[in-house]
């Protein structure tokens, strides 16, 4: 039973070749410097131009050019579609995610949570009478 409870675990983790291949990268070369190759899937009515692929360890960025953008990093490093700082008045920031070689970021702006809705006005909601 034990041993049927681990293979499907192992297949549900393998089960794509993407999520393989992801798990193999964590495992194996995590830390590894490399140039992360990012394609960008925009869902947004912003112009592409105005999005930049951070690297949330070392504070570094690069720009989009025709939904392309690539950025020197470490396999595993946290990296994140965010805004151009050069937008003022407009916040978006995307779900970190690990870097790896080769990656594609979708950024979708059809969503709103209360956190975005914080996070846009600059100000936090406030419950009254508590």
């Amino acid at each position: 039973m034990k041993a049927t409870s681990i293979f499907a675990l192992f297949f549900t983790f393998f089960a794509s070749t993407s999520h393989a291949q992801g798990m193999l990268d964590w495992l194996f070369s995590s830390g590894k410097a490399i140039t992360a190759e990012i394609t960008l899937i925009n869902n947004c009515s912003v112009k592409s131009d105005y999005f930049v692929v951070r690297d949330l360890d070392s504070g570094a960025y690069a720009k989009f050019f025709r939904d392309k953008a690539t950025i020197e990093t470490k396999s595993g490093s946290p990296i994140q579609l965010q805004l151009s700082p050069s937008v003022k008045d407009v916040y978006y920031e995307g779900v970190a995610i690990s870097a790896r070689k080769k990656m594609r970021i979708t950024a979708d702006c059809s969503t709103r949570s209360l956190d975005s809705v914080n996070a846009t006005t600059k100000k936090p909601f406030v419950k009254h009478g508590d």
